[in-house]
């Protein structure tokens, strides 16, 4: 299998990063949700660690997640008694657990093993939690997989608690260890080591501050995990790093690809860092610069900052994006509009300003928690008249329109979890008319979707698209890749025969 390729998203400061982080962590929790259960978390300390534990609590969003199917563990702990202030497990309680209450059972919660009589070293602390992982292993496996694994990075490299130069770096038969000896105190901890880590499916690494800037670039450039650690921290089908701006700046540059540059001898893993580089931060200039002639209104703002300030994921269209899809919308001539995929309801207000004034606009939302902070932006927008907000799984709705005998759409964007595109284009061409344009979006996934080998299930979504598309004798179509604030990705764009 082809390893998972690296993403880097670095963010202004450490507080929009702690809050991006959870905002993230929720929408994902949401979504493996609709795929499987339980789920299963590794969370980490730190500042920013716990500060995004702490967001999580305050989000509205974290009442869309169903916490009884949500076990936490940790990727490491400071092997002193329970409830001591600098133990990982206490200050998670404090900032997420405790806030979450009944929510959450008890069960779901793994700490790592505190100092007590009955476990007096970090060797019976490592040994039990290994039999704890066994316990909630499936298919009498050695451990859960992991859906998510947190980690913090210091300014050594270090991960978890594995430290530059240390024998647990390469332990192959383990998977904790103690370490008696950590150069940061306390000098007592127990650690998951690489082989549970790098058997989860995604690991995301989050770092800020400047003086971390130094180890990000090693790491992100393949550094000797003997002396940068975080260098082997992946996961199997994602590997993310979430920065702060300061972590980032000595990230190493590329040439006119604008990835950044490989190591001279290219690491065994394949891993390959997409972004965080000179293109990338260009690209993000040029949207500012062109910001004026897209001319993004006080009443878009507003929506825009209401998913933020209610923790929604920063995944909605950009500015210039959505004013491309409110020309097209115009360009159509739409009278009636489909979205898939509501979110805050930023591009539902781009798309609402291309209708007359009596044309109507469906979207379509899963998470109720979502669909509120959309309702509301939008009848502060006064279009609450003009716009459906639909709840629920997509293709229950869209089948319910198809059933229906809906009037046919003029104009469909399609911006939803891409892992169902194709059965949501299918029933979109069902709803349209010769002559109706789809719009879909978050296609080209940073250049993953020519790897057949893709671990990620998003991008095997999307080529499964590509597939069911192709062959259908109902549209034309083409790609437009694009670049910007957010990254390098691209739509599609579909015209019903």
């Amino acid at each position: 299998m082809t390893p998972a390729s690296l993403e880097v998203l670095v963010h202004p400061d450490a507080e929009v990063l702690a809050a991006a982080t959870a905002a993230r962590l929720l929408t994902r929790l949401v979504d493996l949700q609709s795929h499987r259960s339980p789920v299963h978390v590794v969370l980490t300390g730190g500042t920013v660690g716990i500060a995004a534990l702490r967001a999580v609590a305050a989000s509205p969003v974290r009442d869309a997640v169903d916490w009884t199917g949500v076990h936490l563990w940790w990727g490491d702990e400071r092997f002193l008694p329970d409830g001591d202030p600098d133990r990982n497990e206490t200050q998670a309680r404090e900032a997420l657990v405790d806030a979450l209450g009944d929510a959450l059972p008890a069960g779901n919660v793994h700490a790592i093993p505190a100092l007590s009589d009955d476990v007096p070293d970090g060797e019976t602390s490592a040994r039990r939690y290994a039999a704890e992982l066994r316990a909630h292993a499936a298919d009498s496996g050695l451990a859960p997989r992991f859906d998510v694994l947190l980690l913090g990075m210091g300014p050594d490299g270090h991960v978890a608690s594995l430290f530059p130069g240390r024998s647990s770096l390469f332990e192959a038969s383990s998977m904790v260890v103690a370490e008696h000896d950590s150069p940061k105190p306390p000098s007592e901890r127990v650690s998951l080591t690489f082989p549970l880590i790098r058997s989860a499916r995604e690991v995301w690494v989050v770092a800020a501050g400047a003086e971390k800037a130094p180890a990000v670039a090693r790491a992100l450039a393949g550094d000797d995990v003997r002396t940068t650690p975080a260098a082997g921290a992946r996961g199997t089908e994602r590997t993310l790093w979430l920065l702060d701006l300061a972590a980032a700046p000595t990230v190493p540059d590329s040439g006119p690809d604008g990835g950044i540059a490989p190591p001279e001898h290219t690491p065994d893993d394949g891993l390959r860092p997409r972004t965080a580089s000179s293109a990338a931060r260009a690209w993000a200039a040029v949207d500012a610069y062109v910001a004026p002639l897209v001319d993004e209104s006080p009443a878009a703002r507003d929506v825009r900052n209401a998913a933020a300030d209610a923790g929604l994921p920063d995944i909605a269209v950009s500015a210039a994006q959505g004013r491309l899809l409110e020309i097209l919308a115009r360009s159509v001539g739409a009278r009636r509009v489909l979205e898939i995929g509501t979110l805050g309801g930023y591009s539902t207000w781009w798309l609402a300003q291309a209708l007359p004034p009596q044309g109507r606009l469906v979207t379509l939302e899963l998470s109720g928690a979502h669909a509120d902070v959309a309702r509301a932006s939008l009848a502060a927008a006064g279009l609450q008249e003009r716009v459906e907000l639909v709840v629920g799984a997509a293709l229950t709705s869209l089948d319910d329109l198809v059933a229906s005998g809906a009037e046919p759409f003029d104009l469909v964007f399609v911006d939803a979890d891409k892992e169902q595109l194709a059965p949501y284009v299918d029933r979109a061409i069902a709803l349209s008319r010769p002559g109706t344009l789809i719009v879909v979006d978050n296609v080209v996934r940073d250049g993953a979707v020519v790897d057949p080998e893709h671990p990620d299930t998003r991008v095997q979504g999307v080529r499964a698209f590509y597939a069911r598309v192709g062959a259908d004798d109902r549209v034309d179509g083409t790609v437009v890749q694009t670049v910007g604030e957010k990254g390098y990705d691209g739509f599609a764009l579909l015209r019903v025969r």
